[in-house]
């Protein structure tokens, strides 16, 4: 048996990177800047599992900082490496790298693709096609690393009706995102939409910290909402794991961060499928 915490995963980005969200709003009565780093924010929350994600292509793949966030991360259990950062941004040579991580690195178990769709979803009505002949492309890189590497994707609600679910074969995972925690009242319909088209594949759940949109913390009605419907997927067997966005937002005194840090202490140690 496996316990929640072995299923908690960091969606990390560099230090300060959502600084310009945490002052968004004018009622923010916190400070309005994250020194925390990836490293860092798993372990205030005591998470063993990583996403690195780039954020307007930093860290460069191949350079010393690249390779001293993968060090920070020596021990973390599993680590996903993004090919797409932030807004969808890549330099094109991620897949290489990742390649050279997984020599280096056994804790390097994939890749990831954030914000992935949003640069192809235009009026291009090629877009579908598009997609499939560039995750295919990717895939075939990734297959030149020592050992097999898993695939995931960012899976916003609002794209279910975009994507060809054709293009999925090259994916091994999706990690379900509500944007705004409003919707989150939806959140076990989307999830379940997900289940049905997608049945084989892994799926995770994205918990954010901060809403968006509106610059200020997740309430913590909302935090409990998705956190204790992610834990009841956990324990049906149906998510592969919980995400948790972002290491950029803590450190500067958010109550969902405070009420998120008391749940894990709480469910951590409970036992569920592996």
């Amino acid at each position: 048996m496996a316990t929640v915490r072995d299923k908690l995963w960091m969606f990390g980005s560099r230090a300060h990177d959502d600084d310009i969200w945490l002052g968004k709003s004018s009622e923010h009565r916190f400070t309005r800047w994250s020194r925390i780093t990836p490293a860092e924010g798993a372990f205030m929350l005591d998470i063993p599992n990583m996403i690195l994600v780039n954020s307007d292509g930093i860290p460069v793949p191949f350079s010393a900082d690249a390779y001293g966030y993968a060090e920070s991360f020596c021990r973390m259990k599993k680590v996903l490496w993004s090919i797409t950062g932030s807004g969808g941004f890549r330099i094109g040579n991620e897949e290489e790298f990742i390649c050279d991580l997984a020599e280096k690195y056994p804790n390097i178990t994939g890749a990831f693709l954030d914000d992935y769709f949003n640069i192809f979803l235009t009026n291009d009505s090629d877009a579908n096609e598009r997609i499939y002949n560039d995750l295919k492309s990717i895939r075939e890189k990734l297959s030149k690393a020592n050992r097999p590497m898993e695939l995931y994707v960012v899976w916003y609600t609002h794209h279910f009706q975009a994507i060809d679910p054709k293009v999925m074969q090259f994916i091994d995972g999706l990690t379900l995102w509500t944007w705004e925690y409003r919707n989150l009242k939806r959140i076990s319909d989307n999830f379940e939409f997900t289940e049905k088209l997608f049945p084989d594949k892994k799926k995770l759940l994205g918990i954010y910290l901060l809403d968006y949109p509106s610059g200020m913390p997740v309430p913590n009605e909302y935090m409990e909402l998705q956190c204790e419907y992610g834990l009841k997927l956990l324990k049906e067997g149906r998510a592969d794991g919980l995400i948790i966005c972002t290491n950029c937002v803590m450190g500067v005194g958010l109550p969902s961060e405070k009420w998120l840090r008391g749940w894990i202490e709480r469910v951590k140690d409970i036992e569920i499928p592996d």
